[in-house]
Formats: structure tokens, C-alpha cells, sequence
């Protein structure tokens, strides 16, 4: 080979190499041009935000400026795209059709369209193509039920029993339907600092105020919000009443609004450093180092995982990757709770199409050697198939860990048959149950405490319906499958009492809330179902005894611990995490007495309030005293973050 083409032979290759190193450090955002592609491996230097662009566009420009703006763009980027029309499933197209009751249906309820009904089922009788399948058969059988068809005059070899029998004729617990028109995404509780209960409702955009009658007063207090995805409370500053952090999506920035208690709040998401231009997903209020301030974690399909943490001047800094908590994209779901029992705030993180991550607090000395440690695999969590769509923790047996149940989704295509050219999408779904056995480990026991493990699931509610201190289920499924309440036996395994309790109804939730609104002992329940409605059940009946607790001057974490007689004179003893709730419901059981109620903080053993001899069926109002803001922890200053240079 000569000298010129070997000479040639190099250049080509250097040049090779330098394109394709140039390629890499503009993906990588080398030159300023590019954005980073992460992966699971935490970057070795800080990584450049992926909305640095969006953050200097709109720099020095106020929140409702640049959602306007946004807003705008994407309105008239949607004016270029013909719609698609949404084609309603047959199980969606039925549901709006039948009556807006629970299994079985009673004789007072009237279908939504009894017209279309009728053609309902007129059309599938004079349909001749093949053989229904099961699904076609149980819908055919609830229009039949829902117009008063016996069901014994339905063919056998297609009848389903759409009139379930009561599991139960002793359980005393009914929900009755407080029907109300709201839209969600929704959050309860006092955001007021006073002795009522409110609805945000409409994404952050609406408020109402639960009235002693039970009737709803609308509030003018949130009117302009643009709404979110995602409605999250927490009383960040420490003034006593809740604040709300809206989460958005498609790249729209969240909004942090401070309760001005006078009828109005203010967005401060700019002034405490949490603008940003993520696709969010979830996010969740956790005081991770209990140093007394609420720090922020934040997640979303397209951008990393952040921790804010709080400084004492009311900042939120960005620490995520700082203390190696990195994930790249995808989160869906944030649930908080302190399983390992050491006081310090633990949480689940919930992957889109991964395994779920339970991620152990790690408390140090010094502020960048803090650590959270993914225990799911050593837990046994992982593994399961699908997406996570809840998850509740909860001591279900009352032995003083905190045990978690799971709901997942797993989407499946089916191939096409010789009746359809089409690849139809199924969608199966899951229930785990595991209990805490302590030391970290976590032992499933969905099927030994008699809960269903197979049923499609989309969410699920913790609820003591009855108040004899043992947390109920509630369980929401696909649509025009009952929703499934299942009855905690003191801790022994559950029993159904969907038909009984009136809770089958067929509306598919989507996300629970659980509050006592007028402090009567009375659980109620709260939750969005698929459509964006929001339904309202309230629980009633002969039911055992409890106390309901308002506290003040509450620090973040606190819990409660109770220790009572029943009328055996037998001691019993409970603890309940108030999270970031000022108010709180407890049954007791047949509880004749309490006579200890102790009020704790953190991971401090020195009761912040004790309390002696408290007749149940009465509500208690503790004022805590208020604990000092301690110094931040992370060595940062206190004003905003400012986009760094490209």
C-alpha cells in the first residue's frame, strides 16, 4: 500500500472518530446545543437540566405569564392536527347507559338511556356473528338486569348472575351515595386552619367547603388556576393551614400556592425555586430528614427524579442527585411512609413498566452522606409484571409494622382472529398484599388473608369502615366489573361485603381520599373514577366507638398512639401515622375508655403531648407545642436556583 493512501486511510479514520465523538458530546450536551441522554448510571458530574432552554426563555417573567404562553402554543399547535374522533369501548358505550348504582341493582334505579338499553340489547340478540364471548354474555345479562328482566328467563347457556346476593346479612356498615357534580383530579382536607373540611377539586382550579349539613359551598379561593394532573397538600411554611402543590403535565411548569388564609393564594413557585418544564407525573411531600420543614420529591416520564429539600428561608433545593437518588425518566407513583420504624420518612417509587423501587432512608451525620437505598429486591417487592396504579401502607394486623398493598396494570395484545382483522389491546391487572416482618424484609399474603390476587385492579382505598380500629379495603376495578370491599377481620384475613355494603358499583376509580368532614365518627370516602368524576359514599350504620383528633401546631411526621379498654377490660394499643393530615378519625373498637393518648415526633421518644382517661365518641383538639425550625441541612443559599449556562 503507498504512503499517500495509508496517509489517506488515517485522516478518514480521525475523521471518523471526530464526527462521531462531536455526535456524542452534542448528545450529551457537550457544546451547549444538545441535551444529555441519561441512563440508569448516576452522572459523575451535576447534569444539565433538560428544561435549561424553557428556563431562560421565560426568565424574569412571572407564573401566569408563562402558562398563558404555553398555553397558547399548544392550542395553536393542536389547530394543525385534524382530532381524532374517541371511540368509546362496549364497555364504556353500556356504562353510559345503565343506572349510576352499585350491584345488584335495586328497584329504584333508573338506567342514564333506557331507550338505548333496549336497543342495547335488541342489537346483540339479532347479532348472528359466531358466539358471544364471556364478556359480551355478562354485559348482555347487567342491561337485562338493569331493566328489570328476571334473570331466570335468560337463556342458561349465557346467563351471568348480575344480582349477587348479600355475602353478609350481620355486617351493619351501608355507603350511602352523597351524589355531588365535581370533576377531579381532587384532593381533602382543612385547608382553612378552622373547623371545616374542603374539596379541591377540578385539578386545582375549584374549591368547596363541606358544610355541618353536608351540602358543598363553593369558594372563590382557587378561581384562575390553570388545573393539573395532580393536587397535592402540605403545609410547607408551617402557618398551620395547607398549602397546594399542582403538578401539570406536557411540559407545562407545576405551581407551588401558599394558603394566605384570608380567601386567596398566592403562587410562590417562582420566589422558592421549584419552576421547571417537565412532562409530571407525581410527587409528594416527605420531610426526609425531619429536620421539621417539608422537602418535595418530584417525578415525571421524560425528565429525572428531584428531591428539593427545604431550607429554613422557605427555598426548595434540588439535591436528588447530590445524595445519588437518580432516577433517569419514568416515575409514576410517590408513596411515603416510615416502614422500617426508625422515624425516618421511607417511600415507594412506582416505574412505568418496571419494577417498583422501596427506597429505605439512610440518616448521617453530615448532609451529602445521606442515602436512600433501594430495599425492593431484599424486601421481595420485585419481580411482579405491569405498572403500579396505587399503593396504600397500613398495619392491617395492628402489630406495629407497616405493611403496603400494591394494585398493577399489565397491557397485553391479543392477536387477530378469523371474526377480526384487528390486534386488540387487553388489560389484566393485579392485588399484592405484603406484610412487614420486620428488618426490612416484606412477606406476601394476598392470597392467605383472602384477598383476590388475579382481579383487575385499578387503585385502592384504606378505610375502618366500621371503626372497630382494623383498616377495611375498598377496591376499585375495570369498568363495569363492581368495585370490592373487603372487611378486616382484627387482623386475621378479609372478608367481601361489596354486595352487602353497597360498594359494587361499576364506575372504575382511579384514586382514593378518606376523610371524617363532620367529625361523627363516619368514614367517607372519595374517589375519581375513569370519566373524571368525582363520587362521594358515606359510611353509616352500627358502628363501634372512636375519637376524632384536630391538632395544632402540628409537626411534620407526627404519630399517635393510643392505648384503650374494651368494655372486657382487656388493654389494648394502636399507632397511627397523622402524615400530613391535622385531623384524624380512629375506631376503638368497643373501646370503653382511653387511657393513654401520646403524641410523638419524628424519630423522638419523648412524647410532644400525652393525654389520660378520654371517654371515646368525642372529638379532641391538641394543640402541640411549636417546635424551633431547625438550620437547613444542605449548605446552600437560600434564593432561587438560577438556569445555568448551556
Amino acid at each position: 500500500m503507498s504512503k499517500r493512501k495509508l496517509i489517506f486511510g488515517a485522516l478518514g479514520a480521525l475523521l471518523l472518530a471526530a464526527v462521531a465523538v462531536g455526535f456524542h458530546g452534542w448528545r450529551s450536551g457537550w457544546f451547549g446545543t444538545g441535551d444529555p441522554v441519561f441512563t440508569d448510571v448516576i452522572p459523575e458530574t451535576r447534569p444539565t437540566r433538560l428544561d435549561h432552554r424553557q428556563l431562560e426563555r421565560f426568565a424574569g417573567q412571572p407564573i401566569e405569564s408563562i402558562l398563558e404562553t404555553l398555553i397558547a402554543e399548544k392550542e395553536a399547535a393542536a389547530k394543525t392536527v385534524v382530532p381524532e374522533s374517541p371511540v368509546k369501548s362496549a364497555e364504556e358505550a353500556l356504562l353510559d347507559l345503565l343506572p349510576d348504582a352499585p350491584l345488584p341493582f335495586s328497584s329504584d334505579a333508573v338506567p342514564k338511556d333506557e331507550a338505548g338499553l333496549k336497543a342495547f340489547v335488541t342489537g346483540m340478540q339479532q347479532d348472528e356473528e359466531g358466539e358471544p364471548t364471556k364478556s359480551e354474555q355478562w354485559q348482555f345479562n347487567l342491561a337485562l338486569a338493569a331493566l328489570g328482566v328476571d334473570q331466570s328467563k335468560v337463556p342458561e347457556a349465557i346467563r351471568q348472575n348480575a344480582r349477587p346476593l348479600p355475602e353478609s346479612e350481620t355486617y351493619p356498615v351501608r355507603l350511602a351515595d352523597r351524589r355531588c357534580e365535581l370533576t377531579g383530579p381532587f384532593a381533602v382536607g382543612n385547608l382553612n386552619a378552622i373547623d371545616s373540611t374542603e374539596i379541591v377539586a377540578g385539578g386545582g382550579s375549584a374549591l368547596f367547603r363541606i358544610k355541618a349539613d353536608g351540602t358543598l359551598e363553593a369558594l372563590d379561593d382557587l378561581k384562575g388556576i390553570t388545573p393539573g394532573n395532580g393536587v397535592y397538600p402540605g403545609d410547607y411554611d408551617g402557618d398551620g393551614d395547607l398549602d397546594l402543590f399542582i403538578t401539570r403535565e406536557g411540559g407545562l411548569p407545576n405551581s407551588l400556592l401558599r394558603n394566605e388564609v384570608e380567601g386567596k393564594f398566592e403562587d410562590v413557585t417562582i420566589a422558592t425555586g421549584l419552576l421547571s418544564f417537565n412532562d409530571t407525573t407525581a410527587a409528594a411531600w416527605i420531610d426526609y430528614d425531619n429536620d421539621g420543614l417539608l422537602d418535595l420529591l418530584v417525578t415525571s416520564r421524560d425528565h429525572p427524579l428531584e428531591l428539593y429539600h427545604q431550607t429554613a428561608a422557605g427555598i426548595f433545593q434540588p439535591v436528588a442527585w447530590d445524595l445519588k437518588l437518580w432516577l433517569p425518566r419514568g416515575g409514576n407513583l410517590i408513596k411515603v411512609a416510615d416502614f422500617s420504624g426508625d422515624g425516618f420518612p421511607d417511600f415507594l417509587l412506582g416505574i412505568e413498566g418496571r419494577d417498583d423501587r422501596l427506597y429505605l432512608t439512610k440518616s448521617a451525620g453530615a448532609w451529602s452522606e445521606w442515602r436512600f437505598e433501594d430495599q425492593a429486591t431484599a424486601a421481595g417487592l420485585a419481580g411482579a409484571a405491569g405498572t403500579t396504579t396505587s399503593a396504600s401502607f397500613f398495619d392491617f394486623d395492628l402489630d406495629g409494622n407497616t405493611d403496603l398493598l400494591l394494585t398493577k396494570i399489565q397491557s397485553k395484545e391479543v392477536p387477530a382472529t378469523p371474526a377480526s382483522n384487528q390486534v386488540e389491546t387487553t388489560v389484566t391487572g393485579s392485588l399484592r398484599l405484603f406484610r412487614n416482618e420486620g428488618e426490612g424484609k416484606f412477606a406476601e399474603v394476598t392470597e392467605m388473608a383472602g384477598l383476590p390476587g388475579d382481579e383487575r385492579v385499578t387503585s385502592a382505598g384504606i378505610v375502618d369502615l366500621d371503626n372497630d380500629g382494623y383498616e377495611d379495603v375498598f377496591l376499585g376495578t375495570g369498568p363495569l366489573s363492581g368495585n370490592r370491599v373487603f372487611w378486616n377481620r382484627e387482623g386475621s384475613g378479609f372478608m367481601e361485603i361489596s354486595v352487602v355494603s353497597r360498594g359494587s358499583y361499576l364506575d372504575e376509580p382511579v384514586a382514593f381520599d378518606i376523610a371524617d368532614p363532620n367529625a361523627d365518627g363516619k368514614a367517607d370516602i372519595f374517589y375519581l373514577n375513569r370519566t373524571g368524576r368525582i363520587r362521594w359514599l358515606e359510611a353509616g350504620g352500627a358502628m363501634d366507638r372512636w375519637i376524632h383528633l384536630r391538632v395544632t401546631g402540628q409537626p411534620t411526621g407526627t404519630r399517635v398512639s393510643l392505648s384503650f379498654r374494651d368494655k372486657d377490660w382487656v388493654l389494648r394499643s394502636m399507632e397511627r401515622p397523622l402524615a400530613l393530615e391535622s385531623s384524624m378519625t380512629i375506631g376503638l373498637g368497643q373501646a370503653t375508655l382511653i387511657e393513654h393518648l401520646d403524641l410523638f415526633a419524628g424519630n423522638e421518644v419523648e412524647a410532644l403531648k400525652t393525654l389520660e382517661k378520654i371517654e371515646p365518641n368525642q372529638t379532641l383538639l391538641v394543640e402541640l407545642p411549636k417546635r424551633p425550625k431547625q438550620r437547613a441541612v444542605v449548605p446552600m443559599e437560600d434564593t432561587p436556583v438560577k438556569p445555568a449556562a448551556p
